[in-house]
């Protein structure tokens, strides 16, 4: 069963992993030769973080129990 606040955190973890593949894809786009690959890379992790997050719904245990569980695959892709 979830918690009062599960959703919200489990949002939250997913905006923190949203704004370090944005400062990535700033260092990265800012450098002398940027990376075209890692650029398109980091753009498609941001695509899918952002459609997980879109999509969340508050009652998703399976997935809010993964994203708050530190040791779980999913969480560490993030």
């Amino acid at each position: 069963m979830l918690g009062h606040f599960d959703y919200e955190v489990a949002l939250e973890i997913l905006g923190q992993s949203q704004q370090s593949l944005v400062q990535a894809r700033y260092d990265e786009y800012n450098k002398e030769n940027p990376n075209p690959e890692l650029l398109k890379f980091l753009r498609s992790r941001m695509a899918v973080v952002d459609e997980l997050m879109d999509n969340l719904k508050p009652d998703d245990e399976y997935l809010i129990n993964r994203i708050l569980d530190k040791n779980d695959v999913l969480r560490k892709l993030l």
